[in-house]
C-alpha cells in the first residue's frame, strides 16, 4: 500500500477533504440480491424500502447509535461544510474503477444529508451505460434520465419519490451505448441548470461512471460545482489515483474518500 499511501499523502495536500470510512463501513461496488426480487417503481407511488434490502445493499446511514452510520455523518457534515461555504448546490461522486463502493457511499450521503432536516436531496444516476443505483434499492423503474432525453418522457414521470423524507431518486432510464454524447446534449446541460437552481434548499448528487471506464464523467464534470472521489484500500490502484487526479485537474475535487472494504 506504499503508493498508494503516497498517492493519498498527494490528495491530501492538494484537496480540501480527505474521509476514511470507520473499519466495518464496507461501501461495496456491485449488487448482489439474494432472496430479493426487484419492484416494478412508479412515480405515482411513495416507495419504501424495506431494511433487507437496505442492509444487503450496505445503506446504514439511517441508524441510530451506529458507528457505521456514524462514519457517514461525519462524511455529511464535511461535505456540507465545503458546500455551504463555496456556496455549491452540486457534487458528483465517482471513482476510479467500478468496484470501488461509489454508488453505496453516493447513497449513503444523500440519505444523511436528507436525515439532516434542512436540506432536500436530489441523486440521479447518470452511468447511462451501465446504471445500477436503482438495484441497490431493489428497484426496476420503468423510465428514467436516458428516456427524457432522447424520448421526450416528462421528467416529472421518471423522478421516484423514497419514503425517506427530503430524499428523490432520478434513474439512469433505459441503458445507453452513447452516454457520454447523451451527456453532452443541451437538453442535459439545460436539466443539470434546472436541478441546481429550482429549489434553495437542494442539493443534487450525481452518481457518475468511472473516471477511467469511459469519459462520461469528464464530459459532464463542467456541469457540476463539485466532485468526491472514492477510493478503495486493497484495491485501487496507486497509479489510477493519480491519473484520476489529474484527468479531474479542471473539476472542484472537494474530497477523497478511502473506503476501507473490511468483510
Amino acid at each position: 500500500m506504499d503508493k498508494l499511501e503516497k498517492a493519498m499523502q498527494k490528495a491530501r495536500q492538494e484537496r480540501a477533504m480527505n474521509v476514511t470510512l470507520p473499519h466495518g463501513v464496507t461501501a461495496m461496488g456491485s449488487v448482489t440480491t439474494p432472496h430479493a426480487t426487484p419492484r416494478r417503481a412508479s412515480n405515482k407511488d411513495l416507495i419504501t424500502i424495506t431494511d433487507d434490502q437496505l442492509a444487503r445493499s450496505r445503506i446504514m446511514a439511517h441508524r441510530t447509535r451506529s458507528p457505521e452510520a456514524d462514519g457517514f455523518r461525519l462524511l455529511r457534515t464535511q461535505v456540507l461544510q465545503v458546500m455551504a461555504r463555496e456556496k455549491y448546490k452540486t457534487l458528483a461522486i465517482t471513482s476510479p474503477n467500478y468496484g470501488d463502493g461509489k454508488t453505496t457511499i453516493g447513497l449513503n450521503l444523500a440519505l444523511s444529508i436528507a436525515l439532516d432536516l434542512k436540506q432536500t436531496v436530489l441523486m440521479a444516476d447518470l452511468d447511462l451505460r451501465k446504471p445500477n443505483l436503482h438495484e441497490f434499492l431493489g428497484l426496476t423503474p420503468a423510465v428514467g434520465l436516458s428516456d427524457y432525453l432522447l424520448r421526450d418522457t416528462p421528467l416529472p414521470d421518471c423522478l421516484l419519490r423514497l419514503s425517506f423524507e427530503r430524499l428523490s431518486l432520478l434513474p439512469a432510464g433505459t441503458p445507453l451505448d452513447e452516454s457520454s454524447e447523451a451527456l453532452g446534449l443541451p437538453k442535459m446541460a439545460a436539466l443539470a441548470h434546472e436541478m441546481k437552481t429550482r429549489y434553495p434548499d437542494r442539493l443534487v448528487i450525481y452518481d457518475m461512471p468511472p473516471v477511467l471506464a469511459q469519459d462520461d464523467s469528464l464530459a459532464f464534470v463542467p456541469h457540476v460545482d463539485a466532485v468526491l472521489l472514492v477510493i478503495r484500500e486493497g484495491k485501487t490502484k496507486a497509479e489510477d489515483v493519480t491519473r484520476c487526479l489529474e484527468l479531474l485537474a479542471s473539476a472542484n475535487i472537494i474530497g477523497v474518500v478511502l473506503n476501507e472494504a473490511i468483510t
